[in-house]
């Protein structure tokens, strides 16, 4: 792994999860390259984060105009971190007094659990940044589909989801708290989901002073890693997303009926790319095996160094590249995605 990449992780490490770092020395230009990738990937707040937890290290000498431009987009983020939470602290308070029982979801639902919630990925990208709320109950969520389209905007109907804007944040509307393209493995995470909601319980985060029902913290991080699966799919392995997996078993492990997630992983085939994840967290993020139980890392070797290059390039970003750890998936993917492009041709 070059020079770059390594500082890139040592910073997202000590921003992320307070990690004692120590920084090899770079030059200006390189230095710009890690704020490149750093910005790419939607985490440069989060590595300000490691700068300023690394602050007086001999080796940490960035460009004066690097480090402003590196705090004014950690600043930026802070601010519309606010303006996120306030907004959607209403929207809940709301869609609760209309009695709709509406259930916060991923991302929204770790962002409290950073120990710099305001810096998170939701507040530089925008599709990350997207409010996914789930409704258990078909009547309630019919009710609140036709109460956001009337008083919402740009409106966009598709299966089991609504999205639309509210005020300055993005909103999707859920009937299935996740999807997968392989409808037989799609078929059992239901059945997973509906058993485990009605004998699991429930959880609540704190966001913008609100009180927000969630998932417990088990099934809470079934769907993280089936997030990370169906993204990795479509688009690439997103670090960002991997961070989060990571901040929730730090943060919320003790909580995690690790048995029965992986019973789950095992059910729905999904054991080899939970492998994956957990070599980027044991590989990349300083994370134990101790602290990923529920599947041994992949014995890899070498190629943790590929994958560090594959999820900070935007040359990687296909289906292909993570086929061979989810083929049942992954080809339902292909197949879903072809379809949908057919299904949007006009004669």
């Amino acid at each position: 792994m070059d020079i770059i990449r390594r500082n890139f992780f040592r910073l997202l490490r000590a921003g992320a999860f307070g990690n004692e770092e120590q920084i090899e020395p770079m030059s200006a230009w390189k230095w710009r390259q890690t704020f490149a990738l750093a910005s790419q990937s939607g985490l440069a707040p989060i590595l300000f984060d490691g700068i300023q937890a690394c602050e007086g290290q001999f080796f940490l000498q960035l460009p004066s105009d690097l480090t402003e431009q590196w705090g004014e987009e950690a600043a930026r983020a802070a601010q519309r971190y606010e303006q996120n939470c306030h907004v959607l602290a209403q929207l809940m308070s709301l869609l609760g007094t209309m009695q709709l029982r509406p259930m916060l979801t991923l991302p929204w639902t770790i962002v409290p659990l950073h120990s710099h919630p305001d810096h998170h990925t939701v507040n530089v990208d925008a599709e990350a940044a997207t409010a996914c709320i789930y409704f258990p109950y078909e009547t309630q969520g019919k009710k609140a589909d036709e109460w956001a389209v009337a008083n919402g905007s740009d409106s966009d109907d598709s299966r089991h989801l609504l999205r639309y804007r509210w005020q300055s944040l993005q909103v999707e509307h859920r009937h299935r708290l996740l999807i997968l393209n392989n409808r037989l493995t799609n078929s059992t995470l239901q059945n997973i989901i509906e058993k485990e909601r009605l004998e699991g319980g429930t959880a609540y985060v704190t966001i913008g002073n609100q009180r927000m029902e969630t998932t417990n913290t088990t099934l809470t991080m079934l769907v993280a890693l089936l997030s990370i699966v169906r993204t990795s799919l479509d688009e690439g392995l997103q670090l960002w997303q991997i961070v989060d997996l990571g901040v929730l078993l730090r943060q919320q492990g003790d909580r995690v009926d690790f048995v029965k997630l992986q019973e789950w992983i095992e059910r729905l085939r999904f054991t080899r790319m939970a492998q994956l994840v957990a070599t980027v967290l044991t590989g990349l993020l300083g994370f134990t095996s101790d602290e990923v139980p529920f599947v041994p890392a992949l014995k890899i070797g070498g190629d943790v160094d590929d994958i560090a290059a594959s999820v900070l390039s935007q040359r990687q970003r296909s289906a292909s590249r993570f086929f061979r750890y989810s083929p049942g998936e992954g080809f339902a993917s292909v197949v879903a995605s072809i379809t949908q492009r057919l299904g949007n041709v006009k004669e």
